[in-house]
């Protein structure tokens, strides 16, 4: 019996959240501790100090009770499966041992039938729950009308307290319902935070290591070019760059992984511009950059880190600006290269450009119409949280 009432709590475990039992807060009362529920069943031996009984008729009460017992734990202990045999059976044993009692001891049996009750509302959905105790009041009803006065402590306690614990079921067949429809809405609300996270984790190392692995293989198509003309001192200069560049990107990789603790905007900016001019760039910045909270300056590193690899790939120009400017508490970045280009393919880089700016309510604006240049406004939100975070400190 208990090994069918820990199957039961299992099922109800797992069952529409997929977790195991040890993840959730708690199961329904009525599970987790069905002896409790045998303690209202106290009110069945009342009878026995105020009604005539032999001993033989006690007897057979302390057996039906023994019965009840059993029948009792085998219906809780098959509640999640209500359509099999075994909880059907012990739901009819209990009603039949109700009418049996009856004769014998009509105030006692009532008893029986409120816990019949409560087990139909437990299970039972509401369009089948209403009929099934309509019916069984029913066949009480005729049942006392053919027992007659012989029983008078029978017919009301059994009416009201059948309606009244059935009802009780009911509304906790709800509470457990709502239970585990919270614990699989949090279950999906974590999986989906995981997959964001995931999404945010693979854009930002594409960022970081396409921006990287990018130099290194121009640094080193270059040396490679160098050492076939037997030019090895200008090699062994660029042989050192790409070592240079191989230690930036990983110790970016590194801060990235720990909470994107960055040089600051302003470092990043002169990291990318020197990585421009080594590649025969001119570059040009103006205006002032900006103090940005946390967020927005990774985001805008991370953004401007994945402008300079596409200029690096595919600009045919010489020259790059990259210009700020503030109005209205907004932080407008320009960065433009001379460079013409026919038709721009959005790739999985811009991609996360986009999905990342829109992160924080700003949004990438792409002209291509004389030379290339990428547009994006930071919200005033970036730079009032920085204000607050400055206050506070």
């Amino acid at each position: 019996m208990e090994n069918a009432l820990a199957a039961c709590r299992n099922t109800l475990m797992t069952t529409s959240t997929g977790l195991p039992a040890t993840q959730e807060l708690h199961g329904p009362l009525f599970l987790e501790r069905t002896w409790l529920w045998l303690i209202f069943s106290i009110y069945y031996f009342v009878p026995f100090f105020y009604s005539p009984l032999s001993w033989s008729f006690q007897g057979v009460l302390i057996l039906a009770y023994g019965i009840f017992v059993l029948l009792f734990l085998l219906a809780a202990g098959h509640c999640m499966q209500p359509r099999g045999l075994a909880f059907k059976v012990a739901v009819i044993g209990l009603i039949l041992l109700g009418f049996i009692v009856t004769p014998i001891s009509a105030g006692s049996s009532s008893t029986f039938f409120t816990y019949a009750g409560f087990l139909l509302g437990f299970v039972l959905p509401l369009r089948r729950l209403i009929p099934t105790i309509g019916s069984l009041l029913l066949l009480v009803t005729l049942f006392y009308f053919y027992l007659g006065n012989h029983a008078s402590y029978f017919f009301i306690p059994i009416i009201a307290g059948t309606i009244t614990i059935g009802t009780w079921g009911y509304l906790e067949q709800m509470r457990m319902k709502a239970h585990r429809q919270e614990l699989k809405s949090n279950e999906e609300m974590k999986s989906l935070a995981t997959i964001a996270e995931r999404e945010r984790i693979a854009r930002d190392l594409h960022d970081l290591l396409g921006h990287t692995l990018s130099s290194i293989a121009v640094t080193a198509e270059l040396a490679e070019k160098l050492l076939k003309h037997h030019r090895e001192a200008e090699a062994l200069e660029h042989i050192k760059a790409l070592h240079k560049v191989a230690r930036e990107g990983l110790g970016l990789v590194r801060q990235t992984v720990s909470g994107y603790k960055h040089r600051g905007l302003q470092g990043e900016v002169l990291r990318l511009c020197d990585t421009l001019r080594t590649r025969g760039f001119m570059v040009m910045v103006e205006g002032r950059i900006p103090d940005l909270d946390a967020r927005s300056e990774t985001i805008a590193i991370l953004t401007l880190t994945e402008l300079t690899t596409n200029v690096l790939r595919h600009s045919q120009g010489t020259h790059c600006t990259l210009s700020f400017s503030s109005a209205d508490e907004q932080t407008e970045i320009v960065f433009s290269d001379n460079g013409k280009i026919k038709e721009l393919q959005p790739g999985n880089g811009l991609r996360g450009i986009q999905e990342r700016l829109q992160s924080i309510g700003a949004q990438l604006v792409i002209d291509t119409a004389q030379h290339t240049c990428f547009r994006f406004i930071l919200p005033a939100v970036a730079l009032a949280m920085h204000q607050e975070e400055a206050e506070f400190s």
